[in-house]
C-alpha cells in the first residue's frame, strides 16, 4: 500500500495543474485499476431575470469528479465515482464541499448497473439549450436524481436505454420521496429522438405524479433544431404542468457558437387562482479558443412574460478537464 500512496499523491498534484490538456486526466494505470480525475469550473458574472435582481458573481459549476475501475477480467469490470461541487462554498452559503455524487457499480459489455446517489433516467431527457435559463424554465418530472437510487443502463451506440428506481428509505436518515423512471433515446443519420416516463410519490402522499416527455432534434452541422415536450400530471393536488422547449443553434465557427430558444410552460390546477402560463426566451454565444477546447467564454441574454420581470444577463467563462 505504501509504494502505491506516494506516486499516487503526487500524480494527483500533476493531474490538477497539468489535466487541461485531456477531457479527463488518468491519474493512475497499473495492474488493471484506474483512477481518473475531470474538473468543470465555471464563473459569471449574472443578473438573473426578474424583478429587482442584482448583478452578482455566480459559480455554476465548480466540480472535481473521481472515477475508479477495476478490471475483474472476461469483459467485467466494477466501477465507482465520488464528485464534489464548491459552488455554496464559494457563495458562502455552506462551510465546505457538497458531495454530488456517490456510487458503486458493475459493467459488462454495453450494460451497466450501480448503487448510491447520482443523476435519474429523467436527467437524460430534454433540449439543453440555455446556459442559466429564466424562470420559466421549469423542469416538468419531478425528481431528476436520487440518493437511495438503482440505476441500469444498455448503450447500444444508436439506441441507449436508462432505468432508475430510487428506493424511499422510509424510516431511514435518508428518507424521502420514491419514483421509478425511464429513458429511451436514439440517434441516426443527424436525428436525436428521446422519451421519458417518470412516477412519483411524495413521502408525505400515496398519490403519484405521473411525467411524460417526448424530444425531437436534427443537427445538419449548419444548423442544429431541436424541440421538446414534457407533461406532469400531478394527482395529490389536481394539477397539469405543461413544458415547451425549443432551441437552435449555428456554428459560426469551428470556435464560435451562437443559440436562441424559446420556452413555455402552462399550469392548468382545480383551484383556478393557481393557473398560470409562462413564456421565455434566451440567446446565448460561446467561443471556445482553438488552442485548447476546454476553455470557453460565454454570454446570454434573457427574459420572460412574467409580472415585473426585467432581462437578465451572463458573461462567465469555463475551464473544463
Amino acid at each position: 500500500m505504501k509504494r502505491l500512496v506516494t506516486p499516487l499523491f503526487y500524480a494527483v498534484i500533476g493531474a490538477l495543474f497539468f489535466a487541461g490538456v485531456a477531457q479527463s486526466a488518468t491519474v493512475f494505470d497499473q495492474d488493471g485499476f484506474t483512477y481518473k480525475i475531470k474538473g468543470d469550473l465555471q464563473v459569471q458574472l449574472r443578473q438573473d431575470v426578474g424583478d429587482d435582481q442584482n448583478l452578482d458573481v455566480e459559480y455554476d459549476d465548480l466540480e472535481l469528479k473521481n472515477s475508479v475501475e477495476y478490471d475483474l477480467g472476461n469483459g467485467l469490470s466494477a466501477f465507482g465515482q465520488l464528485d464534489f461541487g464548491f459552488k455554496d462554498a464559494a457563495e458562502d452559503d455552506a462551510p465546505g464541499p457538497e458531495l454530488e455524487e456517490a456510487y458503486l457499480g458493475f459493467a459488462y459489455d454495453k450494460f451497466s448497473i450501480l448503487v448510491g446517489k447520482t443523476d435519474s433516467s429523467a436527467d437524460e431527457f430534454g433540449i439543453e439549450g440555455t446556459i442559466e435559463g429564466n424562470n420559466c424554465e421549469t423542469y416538468a418530472f419531478p425528481e431528476d436524481n436520487g440518493d437511495d437510487l438503482i440505476r441500469a443502463e444498455a448503450d447500444f451506440d444508436v439506441v441507449k436505454v436508462v432505468v432508475a428506481h430510487e428506493i424511499k428509505a422510509e424510516g431511514e436518515d435518508s428518507e424521502n420521496g420514491s419514483f421509478t423512471d425511464i429513458f429511451v433515446g436514439a440517434e441516426f443519420v443527424g436525428f436525436e429522438v428521446g422519451a421519458a416516463y417518470q412516477t412519483y410519490k411524495d413521502d408525505s402522499s400515496d398519490d403519484s405524479t405521473n411525467t411524460y416527455g417526448v424530444s425531437l432534434a436534427y443537427d445538419a452541422k449548419v444548423v442544429y433544431v431541436g424541440a421538446d415536450y414534457s407533461l406532469a400530471d400531478n394527482k395529490e393536488d389536481n394539477e397539469e404542468l405543461t413544458v415547451w422547449n425549443v432551441f437552435v443553434s449555428v456554428p459560426v465557427m469551428d470556435t464560435t457558437k451562437i443559440g436562441a430558444g424559446y420556452i413555455f410552460n402552462e399550469l392548468d390546477s382545480d383551484n383556478a387562482s393557481d393557473d398560470y402560463e409562462l413564456e421565455g426566451w434566451y440567446v446565448n454565444a460561446a467561443y471556445k479558443f482553438p488552442k485548447q477546447k476546454n476553455v470557453s467564454v460565454f454570454a446570454e441574454v434573457a427574459d420572460d412574460d412574467g409580472e415585473d420581470s426585467d432581462m437578465g444577463y451572463l458573461v462567465g467563462m469555463r475551464v473544463k478537464f
